[in-house]
C-alpha cells in the first residue's frame, strides 16, 4: 500500500520558519567544558582576501582571560562491551512496510531581541571574464569514486522507515574505510573502496537493543593511529527503544550521546567499547535540565584527548520569558576534552573536562551574552566545531593543544533571517596533558580561549526553503529538472493535496561551519554563502563557498597569537554547491574541498541545462585564493533529481527540503584524502511504474526517499 512505509525527517518544525531551536532540527534528526575567557587586547594581523572585492584588514581579538577558568572537571565511566558485529557482504535485508507520519514541532521562535547586525556585502566574483573564485566545472581528476555507498535503502533495510538527510560520517585509517548516515548504519570498505562487509546498525555495534536503548542519528566516526590504532564512533542515543517516542519526542532524562571505542585496529575482528554521555549530567542548572538535547555532535583528535561538541537544546516545552537565558530552546555550544588514551585502553572511567560555551561569563560572543542582558538566547556560540586531526599532525604546545571553528551569524542561526557576517572565531583548548593526571587532579590547569577575527570574507546564507536565487534570506540551491517519480504521486502517497509535486531544491541551512580540520600548523574550514556571479552587464546569484586558513605558526611562547593566513570563495559557473568540506594535509599536500555540486543552469539553462545533485571537490593551498586551476572536478554523476518526501510534504504550504546536512573529508598520511557527499545514484525509472508496481524502482530508491551517497580518493 502507499502507506505501507515509513519516513522520518529530522525537521519538526514548520517549514518556512528558522527559529534557533526549529534550525537545530532542520538537521537530520536531532544528534546528538576549561577556562574562562574574556574580550582582550586587539591586535592587528593581515592576511590574503584574494577574492574580495577589495582588501581589506583583518583585526584578532583575543578572548580568554589567565587563570579566570569556568571549566568543570568529570569522568566518562565505562558502560559496556560488544564483540565483533560487521555483518558479511550482501546480508542486509530487504526494505519493510510500516505507516508513516508526519512529526510535530520542536517549539517556535520567542526570541524578541536580536544581534546588532553587522552591514556586510553580499560575496561577489567575475565569470566574464573569469576571476578569483568563479570555478569551471570539469571531469574527476584522476579521483577514484564508488558512486554506490550508502543510501535512503539502507534505512529500509535495517529500520524500515526513510530519513532524511543522510547526515554523513567518514574516517579512514589502517587500511580501511568506514562511512556512517543517518539514523545509524555504517559500513567498512577497503582502501580501493570497495565494500568488505555489509550493512550494519549501530543498535547492535553499541549493544542498544539489549538496554531498551535505539540510535538517533548524527553518526560520526574517526580514527586514531595512536595506542596501536583504534576507531571512534558517536551518535544520539535515545533511553527508549524509538527515538521518536523519547529523545526527540521531550521524554524526561531520555537524550544520551553514545560512544563506541574498538579495542583494535582491525574494523573486521574488533571488539568495542560503550560509553554514554548524558548532557543533563554535564548541565545540571541549564534550562530545561532533564530534557536536554545534544544535537549535532561532533569529534576532533589531539595527543592527550578525544574532543566532542555539542549544541544542547532543551526539549521540555518550557520555555522562559526573552530576553533571557534558553528562552529560544537554545543553550550554547558545550565542548569536552576526554582522556584519549584511557579510551583506547579500554580503562573503566576517563577523566574529562566540561566547556559550557553558554554560561562562561569569560567567553561570551562580542554582540552580547547568551545567558544574560538584551541579547540573551540569541547570541550564543553555536556550531563550535572541533578540528580533526590525522595522528602525527598534533599541536602540542601549551602541554597539548586542539581547535575548533565557528563563524557568527547569530541572527541567521536563531532567526533564519541573518544579514550575514564577515566574522570568524578559532577556539583552543591547552594543557590536555593534564586529562592524564591521576583523578583530574591537575585538570585545572587545562585552558579555554579563543581568537575572534573580524574583517574576514563576508558570509551570507540564512537557508530559507526558497530559491537562492532570490537572494537572502532564501538558501535552496537548484537542480537539473527531471522526472519526479514520487513527485508525481505525492498526494497518493501522502504527503501533499495535490499531485503531482513541483521539483524542489536542496536546503544549505544557513552558514555555520560543518567540519574543521588541522594540519600542517593550520586550522581549516569553510561555510556555505550565496554568492553574486558576474557575467558582464548580467548577474547571477548562487550558492558558493567561504573558506578560511588560520595559521597557529605563533601559537608559542605565551602569545597564543593566531593569524588568519588565506581565504577565499568557492562559485561554480551558472552552479550551485551545498555543505562543503575543507581538510588540510601537511606540506605539499594542501587541502581538499568537498561538496555536493547541483544547478540548472542559471538564465540561460548552462551546461545543458544543470546538474542532478553530484559528488565533486577541489583543491586548494595554503595560498591559492580560491580553488586551484579554478577547477571544480566532478567524482560521481547525479542520475537524477532529489525526489524524497521532505520535497512535497506539506504542499501547497510552506515545505522544508533536506540535503547534508553535512558531507565529510578526512586525510590520511602517506594516502591521501577521503571524502564523501551526497549524491541522486540512479536515475528515475516511471511514474506510473513507481505509483502502480514498484514504488523502490527494481530496488535503486526506497518508497519516501532516493538519496545515495558517494565515498572518494584523491591523491
Amino acid at each position: 500500500m502507499r502507506m505501507g512505509r515509513q519516513r522520518r525527517e529530522e525537521s519538526f518544525d514548520p517549514p518556512g520558519r528558522q527559529s534557533r531551536g526549529l534550525r537545530a532540527n532542520q538537521r537530520a534528526l536531532f544528534l546528538v567544558a576549561a577556562a574562562g575567557l574574556t574580550l582582550g587586547s586587539v591586535v592587528v594581523a593581515t592576511g590574503p582576501t584574494a577574492l574580495a572585492a577589495k582588501t581589506s584588514t583583518v583585526h584578532a581579538t583575543t578572548l580568554g582571560r589567565a587563570g579566570a577558568s569556568h571549566i568543570q572537571t568529570g569522568v566518562l565511566q565505562l558502560s559496556g562491551h560488544t564483540s565483533n558485529v560487521f555483518k558479511a557482504i550482501g546480508t542486509t535485508p530487504a526494505s519493510v512496510a510500516k505507516a508513516h507520519k508526519s512529526l510535530p514541532a520542536l517549539g517556535a521562535r520567542t526570541s524578541t531581541g536580536k544581534a546588532s547586525a553587522l552591514v556586510v556585502s553580499l560575496p561577489s566574483v567575475s565569470c566574464a571574464p573569469v576571476g578569483p573564485g568563479c570555478d569551471s566545472i570539469g571531469g574527476s581528476a584522476g579521483a577514484i569514486t564508488n558512486r554506490h555507498a550508502l543510501a535512503a535503502t539502507a534505512n529500509g533495510g535495517l529500520f524500515g522507515e526513510d530519513i532524511e538527510p543522510p547526515d554523513q560520517g567518514l574516517c579512514a585509517g589502517n587500511g580501511f574505510v568506514m562511512e556512517s548516515i543517518n539514523i545509524g548504519e555504517i559500513q567498512v570498505y577497503n582502501s580501493h573502496l570497495q565494500p568488505v562487509t555489509g550493512i550494519t546498525g549501530l543498535d547492535n555495534l553499541m549493544g542498544l537493543n539489549g538496554l531498551g536503548y535505539s540510535s538517533g542519528g548524527d553518526v560520526m566516526c574517526e580514527y586514531d593511529a595512536d595506542n596501536g590504532g583504534h576507531w571512534f564512533i558517536t551518535e544520539i542515543v535515545s533511553t527508549t527503544s524509538s527515538p521518536f517516542t523519547g529523545c526527540f519526542a521531550g521524554v524526561l532524562d531520555s537524550c544520551r550521546e553514545g560512544l563506541a571505542v574498538s579495542t583494535t585496529n582491525n574494523l573486521l575482528g574488533t571488539s568495542w567499547n560503550i560509553y554514554f554521555i548524558d548532557p543533563n549530567t554535564l548541565s545540571p542548572s541549564d534550562p530545561g535540565a532533564g530534557y536536554l538535547l545534544n544535537d549535532y555532535g561532533k569529534m576532533g583528535m589531539t595527543r592527550d584527548a578525544l574532543l566532542f561538541f555539542y549544541d544542547e537544546f532543551n526539549l521540555s516545552g518550557s520555555l522562559p520569558t526573552c530576553p533571557s537565558f534558553g528562552c529560544d530552546q537554545f543553550n550554547g555550544a558545550q565542548q569536552l576534552a576526554i582522556e584519549k588514551k584511557s579510551l583506547e585502553l579500554g580503562f573503566v572511567s576517563s577523566n574529562l573536562v566540561h566547556e559550557n560555551m553558554g554560561t562562561d561569563p569569560f567567553i561570551q560572543p562580542p554582540d552580547g551574552s547568551c545567558d544574560s542582558g538584551p541579547t540573551a538566547g540569541v547570541t550564543c556560540w553555536y556550531q563550535v566545531i572541533p578540528a580533526m586531526t590525522p595522528s602525527g599532525q598534533f599541536d602540542n604546545n601549551y602541554g597539548g593543544t586542539g581547535f575548533m571553528a565557528a563563524t557568527l551569524d547569530f541572527n541567521s542561526f536563531t532567526f533564519g533571517n541573518g544579514p550575514g557576517d564577515n566574522r570568524a572565531a578559532v577556539f583552543y583548548w591547552t594543557g590536555l596533558t593534564w586529562l592524564n593526571s591521576a583523578n583530574c587532579s591537575a585538570c585545572s590547569l587545562i585552558s579555554f580561549g579563543g581568537q575572534l577575527f573580524t574583517g574576514v570574507n563576508s558570509y551570507v546564507d540564512s537557508g530559507q526553503a526558497c530559491p537562492a536565487s532570490l537572494g537572502n534570506p532564501c538558501g535552496m540551491a537548484p537542480q537539473r529538472f527531471g522526472t519526479l517519480d514520487l513527485g508525481t504521486n505525492c498526494a497518493s502517497f501522502g504527503l501533499a493535496a495535490a499531485q503531482p509535486c513541483p521539483e524542489e531544491g536542496l536546503a544549505t541551512n544557513g552558514d555555520g561551519v560543518t567540519q574543521a580540520s588541522y594540519d600542517g600548523g593550520k586550522v581549516w574550514f569553510a561555510v556555505n554563502t550565496l554568492i553574486n556571479e558576474s557575467f558582464g552587464a548580467s548577474h547571477e546569484i548562487h550558492v558558493g563557498a567561504a573558506y578560511f586558513v588560520v595559521g597557529t605558526g605563533a601559537f608559542h611562547g605565551g602569545s597564543h597569537l593566531l593569524t588568519l593566513t588565506s581565504q577565499g570563495y568557492v562559485a561554480a559557473a551558472h552552479e550551485d554547491i551545498e555543505f562543503p568540506t575543507l581538510v588540510g594535509g601537511p606540506g605539499k599536500w594542501g587541502a581538499l574541498m568537498s561538496f555536493t555540486l547541483s544547478g540548472n543552469g542559471g538564465p540561460t539553462a548552462a551546461d545543458g541545462g544543470g546538474f542532478f545533485p553530484s559528488s565533486a571537490y577541489g583543491r586548494v593551498t595554503a595560498g591559492s585564493g580560491g580553488l586551484v586551476g579554478s577547477a571544480i572536478h566532478v567524482t560521481s554523476l547525479g542520475a537524477a533529481p532529489q525526489d524524497g518526501f521532505s520535497e512535497y510534504q506539506g504542499l501547497p504550504g510552506p515545505i522544508r527540503p533536506r540535503w547534508g546536512d553535512y558531507g565529510q573529508a578526512v586525510f590520511v598520511p602517506g594516502s591521501g584524502f577521503y571524502f564523501a557527499s551526497e549524491m541522486i545514484q540512479y536515475p528515475a525509472c516511471n511514474p506510473a511504474y513507481f505509483a502502480a508496481v514498484d514504488d523502490t524502482c527494481n530496488g535503486t530508491r526506497d518508497p519516501y526517499a532516493n538519496f545515495g551517497t558517494s565515498i572518494n580518493m584523491a591523491k
